[in-house]
């Protein structure tokens, strides 16, 4: 589970990463200064890439109303939803 627990956290880290909105007209050089706040409908385009990792259809219930305000809040949150649902389906 850990090696799949890892798998889910990459996923969810690239697709923040290519959602991520630079702040400025020079852009960030660094991810901390990126604008990435992520509405849950957005979130739901990641169920895509998860049901890949996990070989499984990952339901909509698993994204957080109203989205998510940072990188480490998407990854831990839904990370955690995703495990669950997989551990209970089981």
């Amino acid at each position: 589970m850990v090696d799949l627990n890892d798998s889910i956290r990459d996923a969810l880290g690239r697709f923040w990463d290519e959602r991520a909105l630079p702040i400025g007209p020079g852009g960030a050089e660094i991810v901390d200064d990126l604008i990435a706040p992520v509405e849950s409908l957005t979130a739901v385009e990641v169920l895509v890439e998860l049901d890949a990792v996990v070989g499984n259809r990952i339901p909509n219930s698993v994204i957080q109303a109203g989205g998510y305000n940072s990188k480490d809040e998407f990854i831990e949150k839904l990370s955690a939803k995703v495990i669950e649902f997989i551990e209970n389906k089981s």
